[in-house]
């Protein structure tokens, strides 16, 4: 490691560590300020005094003085409170605070590449030097402040000593580096490019201002709301520190960045929450909408510098001045004009813009002084600012999303790779297998050459059977080889593909953790929400969030945080009565609108609930009949006409609700995230809206189909079951199709006519029978028509791109083993598509069928019956579609000794089945079934993965007629050989 790859991670673990122990420092201070116990005040010193230990000694080592003489003070000043069990004043704490803020500011410097020299820490520290001999009663240490002015320009000095020509370091090199490169060039242009009345922000360090600013405003939001409903003194004191100490930090935050609306807001906030905190002031509904506005104002102010807009000094004054005339008592809370309903309306507000990512500036930034803030940026590389990911148990890191989602793009490549490999190990099985047959083969004939060569012929003749005799047998010699060798080859892929399999499987699991946030991430803004709805329609509402432990996938929470907010408002605002209209309905006057989610299997199950008056049914279906939609009897089919594109049931436009902006845009993003919503309502009782989302977006568990010679990915979490059919079990009324499945009519739609392509199988008269899938979205199913099932796998899903992203029944594609792509199935649009066909199923089957009984060619399947036994599920289906398609009727056990007893029981024409299973494998069946004078010439066909010529041996041994390996399967094969043997 070269000298300046050392500096620069030395410094980068110093900046970090300086992280660390400012916010120890902070929130230690704050919490001695409460009622502590002896206990607790002590483990607090030792912790503050920690961390400025640890602190001066980074400093030392990375030669950035300001902190080092700046924490040497403060250890003394600590070291004496810590030992004299005194009290530390409000002043004390507000000066020590000060400095907290300046040596974290030293740090933001040095990250941002930015000069030290100037930065307020030293011009701070004879003030700290004071106050450090007054609670200590010594004399200052004069030389040590008047050091630090020059020890950035010193630093440089030291560094360029300690190597000589040498760009390598040694294990036991000392070593000292510059901590302020190009101060005079960075004072020069500040200076230049200051206007005049305002300084410049400092937009270097603008992007780390914006992201904490994000954290800081969702803290002041979230601790401001509690407050209001807080009891205990305990609770009450420790959210009144949260709200100063998040107050304070953004306000040198701020300041750092020269953002002085800003800070004088946060300012005027601190002011006021002293005052709470010291009795003089009592904390009320005023107190809490002027912090919440004033959020909103800070809030609004980084939008716009993340967007690069300037900001409206004038608009930033007014709601300034707003707020402190809501401080001051001469201003009470806006009241907006919402309309309580018995009963909810349809609330139709419109979702959130997606914010824009912040970009980074290398230019100072100068604020105009006629009243506009503006953003000059020359900086020609620029990248989006990370968000940050959270979380409160352990020990946690900034992780950046977009490297979180090319880790997960990575890993899901190496899946992609781990199916070709496991196609290659199956391919490379077949070239065994083949090998195995010639060598089969070339030992067949190797005797009956031997016979030709005893024959009296020339030796010089060509045709000597002799000299065809040696090379036969050096024939077969190296096929026995290439055997060996192939054998071998075979065995190391698979065990290689068991490995990779095994890590993939372990890289899976990391990165999903990873990628995992709590639920409570996608509920920040509902409390807020409906607070101020509840403010403005002076309703009385409780928000209860259950289950805001469960992890969900980031790219989900993502996607959840509009559709949760819509539903929430719309709950708050027409769900909900007002208190007088639920004492009337014998209800408690404080609502209840419950936000909760829950594990089921793969997916989570989010609902949102409220205790209000409950849908108005009659109301819908008034305007779906105005706006020529078609009514169902069912009710609740009746109550998901709300989810109809612009459908609302509102009398008044205001800015939540009754804009045509309604619930399909909640229901369209649910299902952009592979999931489903559904309502549910009860009169005078309430209102629920259930959504199911899959808990991560990567990768799906699917059914892999075949339609038209199309292969497609159907997910599981939409599949209800399998079903195979004949044209008897089809229905039509009205020109709507369904199936009879048991005593129940179900819908039945042909996937194929639904994509718009052509069809196979039963409705194209090339199979006796049909296979469909039936699909379930929100309580409604469809039985979907496809000609073959192929296999159920993990499937990585990719985005279609622009260009295709419109296409309705698919929601994104998947790269298949063989390098083919696949389309993934939008379950939810397929079934909306097919419940709105009117296609004749019906007659198309059974004419289909009565033309292939004409037309078909081969041998007479017609009442023949085949017994099949596999223990696999999976495996068992698809052989069973193959051979009913074919017109057999089959029987299925799902082991040998089930077979066996079926045997027993009737009569068969002829056997199916696996080697491997259990109680009973296949060669023990066979066996025993030529022992049995009733089935001793039943026909036998083994189906295995066994591919070896010892089991190939076996079998003909036990009595098997036929024997099929797995790995070369193809399905006309097995057609064929059933058919020869019968």
């Amino acid at each position: 490691m070269n000298r300046d790859q050392l500096v620069q991670q030395l410094m980068a673990t110093f900046l970090d560590e300086l992280h660390v122990h400012v916010s120890s420092l902070g929130r230690d201070l704050l919490a001695l300020e409460n009622n502590l116990s002896a206990e607790e005040r002590a483990e607090a010193w030792t912790s503050i005094f920690r961390a400025a230990h640890s602190l001066k000694g980074a400093s030392a080592v990375v030669h950035v003085d300001p902190i080092h003489v700046a924490c040497h003070r403060l250890e003394d000043i600590f070291e004496f409170y810590r030992d004299s069990d005194q009290t530390l004043s409000q002043e004390t704490t507000s000066i020590l605070l000060k400095v907290v803020d300046a040596i974290e500011e030293i740090g933001m410097r040095i990250r941002a590449e930015q000069g030290i020299e100037g930065a307020p820490l030293t011009e701070m520290l004879p003030q700290l030097e004071r106050l450090a001999d007054q609670v200590t009663g010594t004399d200052s240490v004069k030389e040590d402040a008047g050091s630090v002015k020059e020890g950035a320009g010193s630093v440089k000095e030291d560094a360029d000593s300690v190597v000589d020509g040498d760009d390598e370091f040694d294990d036991d090199d000392d070593f000292e580096f510059d901590a302020s490169p190009a101060v005079e060039q960075a004072a020069e242009k500040t200076e230049r490019d200051a206007a005049p009345k305002m300084p410049p922000i400092n937009a270097a360090l603008l992007p780390i201002f914006l992201e904490e600013l994000e954290d800081r405003c969702a803290s002041l939001s979230q601790d401001a709301i509690a407050m209001e409903s807080v009891t205990d003194p305990g609770e009450r004191d420790e959210l009144l520190a949260n709200l100063f100490r998040s107050a304070h930090s953004l306000k040198g935050a701020a300041g750092v960045v020269k953002l002085v609306p800003v800070q004088e807001l946060c300012h005027r906030l601190e002011d006021e929450l002293e005052s709470i905190r010291s009795g003089a002031t009592e904390y009320s509904t005023r107190s809490a909408t002027a912090m919440l506005e004033a959020v909103d104002v800070i809030r609004d102010a980084g939008s716009q510098l993340k967007a690069g807009r300037e900001l409206d000094l004038g608009e930033i004054e007014s709601r300034t001045s707003r707020i402190d005339d809501l401080l001051s008592g001469s201003a009470e809370p806006a009241v907006a004009d919402t309309r309580p309903t018995p009963e909810t309306e349809i609330a139709d507000t419109k979702p959130a813009e997606p914010k824009q990512l912040p970009e980074e500036t290398t230019e100072p930034v100068a604020v105009e002084s006629q009243g506009k803030l503006g953003l000059e940026t020359k900086s020609e590389g620029k990248t989006p600012s990370p968000k940050r990911v959270k979380s409160d148990q352990g020990a946690s890191i900034r992780v950046p999303a977009e490297k979180l989602d090319a880790l997960l793009s990575h890993s899901g490549e190496l899946l992609v790779a781990r199916g070709r490999l496991a196609f290659r190990a199956k391919d490379t099985a077949a070239v065994r297998d083949l090998a195995a047959e010639l060598r089969g083969t070339w030992r067949e004939n190797e005797q009956a050459m031997r016979d030709l060569g005893e024959r009296t012929i020339d030796d010089g003749d060509i045709a000597n059977p002799r000299r065809i005799a040696a090379v036969i047998e050096h024939t077969a010699s190296r096929l026995t080889a290439l055997s060996s060798r192939l054998d071998a080859l075979a065995s190391a892929i698979e065990s290689d593909n068991r490995l990779l399999q095994q890590t993939c499987g372990l890289l899976d699991d990391e990165v999903y953790n990873v990628r995992m946030l709590p639920f409570s991430d996608a509920c920040g803004g509902l409390q807020r929400a409906v607070r101020d709805i509840a403010t403005g329609g002076n309703k009385k509402i409780e928000l209860k969030i259950v289950g805001a432990e469960v992890e969900v996938d980031r790219s989900v929470l993502e996607g959840l945080k509009d559709p949760l907010l819509h539903l929430v408002r719309n709950s708050a605002d027409h769900g909900v009565e007002s208190p007088a209209q639920r004492t009337e309905a014998g209800k408690p006057e404080r609502a209840t609108i419950t936000v909760s989610a829950e594990l089921r299997g793969g997916q989570v199950q989010v609902r949102v609930e409220d205790d209000g008056g409950g849908l108005n049914l009659r109301r819908i279906c008034e305007i779906a009949r105005k706006r020529d939609i078609e009514v169902p009897d069912d009710p609740r089919e009746q109550a998901r006409l709300i989810f109809a594109p612009g459908f609302s049931t509102a009398k008044l436009i205001t800015d939540i609700s009754g804009r045509g902006v309604g619930l399909d845009v909640v229901q369209s993003q649910v299902e952009s995230l592979h999931g489903s919503v559904d309502v549910s309502s009860k009169p005078g009782l309430g209102t629920r809206f259930t959504l199911n989302v899959p808990l991560t977006l990567t990768t799906i568990r699917s059914m892999m189909v075949k339609v038209a010679d199309q292969t497609y990915a159907i997910p599981t979490s939409a599949i209800q079951r399998l079903v195979r059919f004949g044209p008897d079990d089809l229905r039509s009324s009205a020109g709507r199709d369904s199936l009879l499945l048991g005593e129940a009519p179900m819908v039945v739609a042909s996937l194929a006519q639904t994509l718009r392509l052509p069809s196979k199988g039963l409705l194209a008269g090339t199979a006796a029978k049909g296979l469909a899938i039936v699909l379930n979205v929100a309580d409604q199913s469809v039985a979907v028509v496809v000609d073959e099932v192929l296999s159920e796998q993990e499937v990585l899903v990719k985005n279609l791109g622009s260009r295709v992203r419109r296409l309705r029944h698919f929601s994104g594609c998947t790269l298949l083993p063989t390098g083919k792509i696949a389309l993934v199935i939008n379950a939810a649009n397929v079934v909306r598509t097919a419940l709105g066909m009117k296609l004749d199923l019906v007659a198309a089957a059974r004419a289909s069928a009565s033309a292939r009984k004409q037309t078909v060619a081969g041998p007479d399947t017609h009442g023949r019956t085949l017994l099949l036994a596999e223990d696999s599920v999976t495996t068992r289906v698809l052989l069973r579609n193959i051979l009913e398609s074919a017109g057999y009727e089959v029987t299925t056990a799902a082991d040998g000794q089930q077979a066996w007893e079926l045997i027993q029981e009737k009569p068969f024409d002829i056997l199916v089945t696996d080697v491997d299973m259990p109680r009973m494998d296949g060669f023990e069946l066979t066996a025993a079934l030529r022992g049995l004078e009733s089935a001793a010439d039943l026909p036998v066909v083994l189906v295995t993965a066994r591919g070896s010529d010892a089991d190939k041996q076996r079998g003909v041994q036990a009595g098997a007629n036929a024997y099929i390996v797995k790995g070369n399967f193809e399905q006309q094969n097995l057609l064929e050989t059933v058919a020869q043997l019968i």
